[in-house]
This record gives C-alpha cells, structure tokens and sequence, in this order.
C-alpha cells in the first residue's frame, strides 16, 4: 500500500466513524441501532475485501458472483463515505470558524460525537450533506451499470481527402478490465462498436488496470470487430503499465487481431490516410506533470517515431492515452488528436462537463476542442479503475465522421444530428476500403511496416 492510499483509508475511516456517529446519536431505540452496527459491519466488510482484492492481491472478480455482489457495493460503501467527509468537513470547520470569529457555539456539532440528539442547526445539513451523497452515488451507480452511451460528433475539413469523405472512427478507451468493468461489460461494449459498423477502430489504453494476464479476455470481444474495413489499432494507457508486464497486454491484444503502436507511425494502404500511436510513460509520477508544466506544452517523441513518413496529403490521426502534448502535436500537421484517461473527471457539472476535477490537471479534459487546425476529442471512456459509479460522466463509446467542408466550431457541433453514412468515393477505396490485414503494420512491438500507399494522395 502506497502512503497516498493508507492517506485515503485512514479518511474513509474518519468519515466512516463520523456518519456512524452521526446517525447513532439519532436513534434512540436499541434495535435501531444494532441494525445499524449490522450495516456498517457487513459493508465494511465487502468494502475491506474489495480494497484488499483491487490494491493489494490484485485478484479481483471480472466475471464472477463476487463481482457483482462484494467487490463492486464494497468499493461503492468506502468511496461514498470517503466523497461525503469533504462537505461534512467544510460544514464542521464553518462551525468551529463561526464559534472563533463570533464567539457563539453553533448549535449541535460540538454534540456531533454524543450519544444525545444533537441540536438542528448545522448538525442537520451535515446528515443532509451525507443523504444527498448517498442518493447522488445510488444514482450513479446504477447509471454506471447501464450500456455506455454513442457520442456521436461530426467533423468537418476544408482540405480532407476525398477517399475519407463519411469516414466513420469508433473510439473506445479505458476499460479498465479487472477492476473497472467484468467480462459482460467488457463484451457488451464491443457488441455497441460493432453495431456501429466503424469504418477504423481506435482503443485508447487502460485495457486492464492491474493484471496484464487478463488482456487474453479481449480475444472474443475484439473477433466481433475482425470485419472493420480499416482494422483495429491500440495504444497503451497507465494502467496497462502499472500491470509491470505490458508487453503482455500488448501481445494478447495483437493475438486478439488489433495492432498496437508504441511510439509508431503507419500509412494505411491505398487511403490516405497516418496513424500515430504514443505509448504511454506509464509513471505514477507523470500526472504531477500538468501542474509545473501546461500538459498542452509537453512536447511528444515525435523525433523518435519507427515507420515511414506520410504522404504530404494524408490525413493524420494521432492516439495517446492522456491528452497531453497538444500543442507539439499541432504543429506536426496532426489533423485529429484523440485521447481518453480523464474520464471526463468522474464527476462533472450536466450544464457545463467541463467542471470537472480533470480540468484541474488537463485543459482538454473532455468532448471535442480546437488548438490551430487541428480537432481535438477527448473521450469519457468506459469505467473508472476503482470507483463503481461516476456522475454526470457517463462511460461512453465516440463514433467520429468525418467531412469535408468548412470547419464547425464545436460549440456549434453540440446536438447536431449524425450524418448518414455516404457511399464509397468511386476514386479510393474509403469506407469499404481494403481489410485490416492490408493496413496491419506487422504486429506491435516491430516498426510498422505498412508503407505509404502508391499511388495515392500525395503518393
């Protein structure tokens, strides 16, 4: 256990110990109370078991009983009282301010700890603060369950290839498998980009978020896509180094059917058309970066890219777990950045997501931005690597089609309609382009050798 997590435990405990008492000065009846003492022993018991399984012997459940009924209402029960301790805080520490400043006692939080009924005064807004808490986290819990939504977004260039005219990319990044989602919610999102019928498909990383074994579960999900015209492609996230043996992870998923590009450039053959795919550092220290430095501003090793250069027209996308060094990619022609790992924050504002506790850290933190020509789009992803419910930041699968004409601004992209799906250009082989093994760059580790497509754009 890291000194940030005995950190957090100790605050669950505190927390844990103030609603208890909170709610055990209220009941005055024994039978009341030992039901009570009953709750908190059982859920702290299913929340000890799923931090013990999650942190410590890295063995949770993916697709099992305990999944479903320990692990994930044990995990909920810890972090629900972990998120409710900062208002109660806020509320305690107004009292103390108000009784230092005023010199008069609020009424009932010097009481908090008592066995006697409290008085009404700010007492009551802290078991209010407590309520509204568990209410939200029932929510999104059960929203969390639910099938992930289709952001659809729509993106227009004036200067885009003819043959990627309605182009459409499936998006999906931070499963978190073993810890985030189980083998059902791992299938089901599959089946939801295969009903999408994508014309290329881009994982974002954090397939797994503690044991790099468990990547060989993404061979049945990954055969529901194996008809995508333009293949899978992959990078690693954080978490999938965080296992120690990545190279795990990226050998099952090439054994799945997605090529995996670490720090790698590929030329689709016979569209114009560059991937780019940065691995991931993979340094528990790296999110420390934004705060000295604008993430934006972090330069990418686009010096050290393995593969061939790209046509002068092709139209380059390029894939990174964490959205940052946006601004290096900008100015390396880069038409299209995508990146995942903020999960919109967890917790976000449903009037303006981009309130988020990710914006701390990140200046593209969610949804679709602009930086020069570029596009920007940073997906919520599917779950989170522990907590079992998120609000208002819904897991979600992006299904991007591309156009060419004047550029939306993306305030102005918000509600519009999808498009429907046009037919193959006549020139060049779009959406019914050639398979994935035409645009495979030979595996994952090696360089790509998916060469520039002759006669093509720029060819």
């Amino acid at each position: 256990m890291t000194a940030v997590q005995a950190v957090l435990a100790l605050l669950t405990l505190l927390s844990q110990l103030l609603a208890w008492r909170y709610f055990h000065a209220r009941l005055r009846r024994k039978f009341p109370r030992a039901l009570l003492n009953l709750v908190y022993i059982l859920f702290n018991i299913l929340g000890f078991y799923a931090l013990l399984t999650v942190f410590v012997l890295d063995i949770p459940a993916p697709s099992f009983f305990l999944w479903d009924f320990v692990v994930r209402p044990g995990l909920a029960w810890e972090l629900v009282h972990l998120f409710w301790l900062l208002p109660a805080a806020l509320l305690a520490g107004g009292g103390f301010l108000w009784k230092a400043l005023f010199r008069r006692e609020p009424k009932g939080l010097p009481k908090l700890f008592r066995r006697e009924r409290p008085g009404p005064a700010l007492t009551d807004r802290v078991g209010l603060a407590l309520i509204a808490m568990l209410l939200l986290a029932f929510y999104g819990y059960t929203r969390q369950l639910a099938p992930p939504e289709v952001e659809r977004v729509t993106l227009s260039y004036p200067d885009l290839p003819g043959e990627l005219e309605g182009l459409t990319i499936a998006v999906a990044s931070d499963f978190h498998y073993g810890a985030g989602q189980n083998r059902r919610e791992l299938q089901r999102a599959f089946e939801i980009l295969a009903s999408e019928n994508p014309d290329i498909v881009f994982l974002l990383g954090d397939m797994v978020s503690r044991n790099s074994l468990l990547a060989v579960d993404f061979r049945e999900p990954l055969g529901l896509l194996s008809r995508t015209p333009l293949g899978v492609w992959a990078v690693l996230g954080n978490h999938d180094h965080y296992t120690e043996t990545p190279s795990n992870v990226t050998q099952l998923l090439i054994n799945a059917g997605a090529k995996v590009l670490a720090d790698q450039r590929a030329n689709l053959h016979g569209v114009p058309l560059t991937v780019i795919g940065f691995d991931d550092p993979g340094d528990r220290d790296f999110d420390l970066y934004p705060f000295s430095l604008p993430d934006e501003g972090r330069p990418l090793p686009f010096d050290s890219l393995q593969g061939p250069a790209p046509p002068q027209d092709n139209f380059t996308v390029a894939l990174t777990h964490r959205p940052t060094g946006a601004a290096d990619a900008s100015t390396r022609g880069v038409d299209l950045y995508l990146a995942g790992h903020t999960r919109g924050g967890d917790f976000q504002l449903p009037w303006n997501p981009g309130l988020n506790p990710a914006a701390i850290a990140y200046s593209h933190s969610t949804g679709r931005h602009t930086l020069g020509d570029m596009e920007i789009f940073v997906t919520e992803g599917l779950s989170a690597p522990v907590s079992p419910f998120r609000l208002f930041a819904w897991p979600e699968v992006a299904l991007i089609t591309l156009r060419r004409g004047p550029r939306i601004p993306p305030e102005a992209d918000e509600g519009a309609p999808p498009p429907a799906h046009p037919a193959p250009a006549p020139e060049g082989p779009a959406a019914g382009g050639p398979g994935p093994e035409a645009a495979s760059p030979g595996g994952g580790a090696a360089p790509p050798d998916a060469a520039a497509p002759a006669g093509g754009p720029g060819g």
